[in-house]
This record gives structure tokens, sequence and C-alpha cells, in this order.
């Protein structure tokens, strides 16, 4: 696997927010096979505390979760002055969900089980798309 290819010095940094611990555990796994560098949450209260980075980084977060959903996810970065793109994941795939998560922005939708190479490309895609709205 490789690096994005189009910012080839830069780590890339993935926030990943899901409840379940074996689901956070696979995606960091997929995320260091690319060489990249995952941070795992298990709320989105968590994340939301946490030091973060806009530079080359987005978040993958899971849409049901306990305390606040996933879908709150962009607008509350948005409200603390962060420009992440947002990939969803989740294992209760509704047409009303994904509009949702469509309608907030997202960068991506995924049902779970989850192929690590899409995802890989999916995490691509929103950095180069989120690189050419900053431009």
């Amino acid at each position: 696997m490789c690096r994005c290819p189009t910012v080839p010095n830069l780590p890339i940094h993935v926030y990943i927010v899901d409840a379940d611990i074996a689901e956070r555990t696979a995606y960091a796994r997929v995320v260091q096979s690319a060489m990249m560098h995952p941070q795992t949450f298990g709320s989105v209260e968590d994340f939301m505390r946490s030091d973060l980075s806009d530079e080359n980084a987005c978040v993958i977060c899971d849409i049901k979760m306990p305390g606040i959903s996933g879908l709150e996810v962009p607008s509350l970065l948005t409200r603390c002055g962060h420009s992440l793109p947002v990939i969803f994941v989740t294992g209760q795939d509704a047409s009303e969900t994904r509009v949702r998560a469509q309608d907030g922005g997202a960068a991506g939708y995924f049902r779970k089980p989850i192929d690590g190479q899409a995802l890989l490309d999916a995490i691509y895609w929103a950095l180069a798309r989120e690189r050419g709205h900053r431009a």
C-alpha cells in the first residue's frame, strides 16, 4: 500500500470513532497497513475533546454511537472551527440515514463490513477533495 499520491511527504492522520473496540482495532490496522497514523476513540464526546489537527487528516465515524450520534460529527467539527472530511460507517443502513449523512457533508458512506481497500481509497479521495476545496 502507498501513501496518498497527492501529498507524498505529509503523514496522513485518521481519527477513528466507533464504540466497538474490535471495529476500531480493525480500522486502525487497515490504516496502519497503508502507512497512515490512526487515533481511535470510543465515543464522539472523547473524539471532540481531543487535540485535533486538520492538516492531511480525516475521520472515520460509526453513525450509531452511545451518546452523541456520529451524524452530528460534521456540524460539531464546523462549530469548533475544524475542516475534516468525515467517512461514515454503519451496521444499520437505511435510506433516511444515507440522506442525512449526505446532507451533512459525508465524504463517504459504508455499510459494515467494509472492504479495507475501499476504505483506504475513500480516505485518499476525501483528502484530495478536501485539498481541492481549500485551494
